[in-house]
């Protein structure tokens, strides 16, 4: 949607108060998962392309009380579905809630209640899950266990307890019926990103339901997610500025998993930040690092950092670096050591402003357009990465991502995208949500700078 003038001074409902009255269970079946979340889209698509339609007939000055009612109760309505569907559907909405570069105000306040708000099942339907999983009864299983739980969130809900040695854990449950719900909302999902490409052409959705149908599974098997937390952990051992959760498999299995407890803030809570003495700048720095080491060296990275499943952890000493917290390895990708190396090479030859080689780089990779050219693949190159870069901004705004849009809107419609890399999605979406917690905490990275030792030498004597 488009950037819009600032919105009036009329205060913004309070969400909060209104989710806690909402209903926790959410509908079970295809029909019940389907027809709810179509007619909303439906509708605000068709209200949406209404007031386009009036902005010019009476232009954007005059509209703009008008947009900002319809952002604001497009937000709400948008959060009340995914509350009432939950499974997957919260999941988009955490993505969406994360991006403060490239949407207003309303959107990221209000769709990022659902990074770790919302309403919790009832410890009466959650206890026996965790009793039939573990094979013993909770009292007997943890020293304590606090039936309250900490965090409710898209797939499963997260308690505090403490286990016989002492040692304070998380213990992650899921919901019941949560593999059926992943299930039909795949293939909803799937239905509508196809509908979406015939009305739209500017944006193909039909890649991301693809790579969500690949990733899907391994989300609602937490041995997976344990299993990759361990990985993430060892490719990560050399570095001094990342905690990552230490799992204890006695007490795990597919639907329960216990990991040690992580006392950190919330990576968005600015205010709190700085009350503890830490720069939020410094954070995007380790941040931004930590997934270039990840991604460019490594290749195996968290390809979901929503501001849920990260956290900042309080310097050991006056004056020290915070560490980052991370949690939640559900989605975690290991790319292939030759896309790994196209990607540097992509990266450094959009830095270079080589347009021969981003063609070449994507080709390989795996793009693929309507018609070959290398216009086409040149601009998807700076749309990509090359833009921000010279940009001289830590991040991408929402006046250069509408600029951006603006542009890849022409060039796409001239020559549309027909296949994307399955991978480049995640990496595209992780990219995303850094961006947008570049903006929260008023980064000054040098992304540049940051990038660069990162890539081959060759590529980098090439720039």
């Amino acid at each position: 949607m488009d950037s819009d003038p600032a919105p009036s001074s009329a205060p913004l409902p309070t969400p909060e108060r209104q989710l806690v009255a909402m209903p926790s269970k959410p509908p079970y079946g295809r029909l019940r998962r389907l027809l709810p979340l179509t007619v909303t889209v439906a509708w605000l698509w068709v209200k949406w392309r209404w007031l386009r339609i009036k902005r010019r007939i009476f232009g954007v000055e005059q509209m703009a009380e008008a947009t900002h009612r319809f952002h604001q109760d497009a937000a709400l309505s948008i959060v009340r579905r995914a509350i009432k569907q939950q499974g997957l559907i919260i999941k988009t909405c955490q993505f969406l809630g994360s991006r403060a570069d490239i949407l207003m105000d309303e959107y990221v306040r209000i769709l990022s209640l659902v990074h770790d708000r919302v309403p919790a099942r009832p410890w009466e339907e959650m206890r026996p899950v965790i009793e039939d999983e573990l094979g013993g009864s909770v009292d007997d299983l943890y020293a304590e266990f606090d039936p309250q739980p900490i965090a409710a969130a898209s797939l499963a809900q997260v308690y505090r307890a403490r286990l016989h040695d002492g040692t304070d854990v998380a213990v992650k449950v899921q919901y019941p019926g949560i593999e059926r719900i992943v299930e039909w909302d795949l293939q909803v999902i799937d239905l509508l990103s196809r509908l979406w490409a015939r009305l739209e052409t500017v944006i193909d959705f039909r890649p991301i339901a693809q790579e969500m149908q690949r990733n899907a599974p391994d989300e609602v098997n937490f041995v997976h997610e344990g299993r990759a937390a361990e990985t993430i952990a060892r490719s990560l051992a050399e570095r001094d500025d990342v905690v990552i959760p230490a799992i204890h498999w006695p007490l795990s299995t597919r639907r329960v998993l216990t990991m040690d407890y992580l006392d950190g803030i919330k990576i968005t809570n600015v205010p709190a930040l700085r009350e503890a003495g830490i720069d939020p700048s410094q954070v995007a720095d380790t941040l931004i690092d930590l997934f270039n080491t990840m991604i460019l060296k490594h290749g195996s990275f968290h390809a979901d950092p929503h501001p849920g499943n990260l956290f900042v952890m309080r310097p050991e000493e006056p004056g020290g670096r915070a560490k980052i917290g991370l949690v939640d390895f559900g989605l975690t990708k290991v790319i292939p050591d030759g896309f790994r190396q196209q990607l540097i090479v992509l990266t450094s030859a959009i830095i270079a402003e080589q347009p021969d080689a981003v063609y070449s780089s994507m080709n390989e990779m795996g793009f693929r357009t309507r018609e070959d050219n290398v216009e086409t693949y040149s601009a998807l190159g700076e749309a990509f990465l090359g833009d921000v870069l010279r940009s001289g901004q830590a991040y991408a705004d929402q006046a250069m991502m509408a600029e951006i849009n603006q542009r890849m809107g022409k060039v796409l419609r001239a020559n549309p995208l027909v296949d994307v890399p399955g991978d480049i999605i995640l990496i595209a979406r992780v990219m995303g949500l850094l961006s947008g917690l570049g903006r929260t905490l008023d980064s000054r990275t040098d992304l540049l700078d940051a990038l660069m030792p990162y890539l081959d030498p060759d590529a980098e004597a090439a720039s």
